[in-house]
Order: C-alpha cells, then sequence, then structure tokens
C-alpha cells in the first residue's frame, strides 16, 4: 500500500469578508487534492485560537501572529507532510483565528498535536471535530464563494 503524498505547493486561494465591520481574511485549499478519497479523510477538525487585537483592526498583533505561524507550520509538519491531513481553510480576524482540516485519524492527530506543541506556551485553543467523510462543509463553503 503506498501512501499519498500531499502536494507541498498547492496554490491557495484567499478572500476577504465584513464581520461586525471587522475585515476576516480566509485561506482557502481551491480544490480538493487530486488522488485522494475524501472518505480516507473523514474527520473534519476546527481549531479555533481566540486572541485579543492590539488595535481596531481585530487582527492578531506580531507576538501572537508569530506563534499562530510556529503552530500552523508543526501542524503542517505533523499532519500534513506525514500525509494525516489535509489544511482545507484558515480564517483569521475579528478577534479569532481557525484553522480547518480533514484528518485521518482524530485520536492520533491529537496525540501528535499535543507532542509538537509541548515546548509552546499554553495555547489558547478550541478544538471541535465532526464526521464528514464527503468534504460537505468544505465543499459546501467553497460553493457559496464562487456563486
Amino acid at each position: 500500500m503506498t501512501e499519498q503524498q500531499p502536494e507541498q505547493e498547492q496554490e491557495w486561494l484567499t478572500a476577504t469578508a465584513l464581520e461586525e465591520e471587522l475585515t476576516v481574511i480566509f485561506r482557502l485549499l481551491p480544490d480538493i487534492p487530486a488522488g485522494i478519497t475524501t472518505a480516507d479523510f473523514p474527520a473534519r477538525i476546527e481549531i479555533i485560537w481566540t486572541y485579543q487585537s492590539p488595535n481596531e483592526s481585530g487582527m492578531p498583533g506580531p507576538e501572537d501572529q508569530q506563534l499562530m505561524n510556529q503552530f500552523e507550520e508543526r501542524l503542517i509538519g505533523v499532519w500534513q507532510n506525514a500525509g494525516l491531513g489535509y489544511l482545507t481553510m484558515l480564517i483569521t480576524g475579528n478577534q479569532m483565528c481557525e484553522w480547518q482540516w480533514y484528518l485521518k485519524d482524530v485520536d492520533q492527530a491529537l496525540l501528535m498535536l499535543n507532542e509538537v506543541t509541548d515546548d509552546l506556551p499554553s495555547l489558547p485553543i478550541d478544538i471541535h471535530t465532526e464526521t464528514d467523510p464527503d468534504w460537505y462543509a468544505y465543499s459546501n463553503f467553497m460553493q457559496q464563494i464562487s456563486s
């Protein structure tokens, strides 16, 4: 059995929206990666990081942004590069950053998450999971923004 390796250099779509008069930035995977079966990555996980913006923009300050980037890089390294999942969406703005992933195995992924963030300060994150083998949430969102 051969592991499907995710495409490393896929272009992201970006979009903006207004939420409570604040700009929210979306970074979106443009398509379901070629050559995968969505049912092999049935778990949708949302990681929500709340922060206090240092100004009225609602965007994270430099220290929060640096820690968020470090967190995301570690997740990509341990989940995506290992073939465990795909980052499909990142939403930032209005005091919140949210990563949406599709994963093969939530329990394994959360163990790996704990290992790779062990040396970081306590992170202000909430994690929500659901089963979505057809990637309905992702497909539905992409359909709405392209309409």
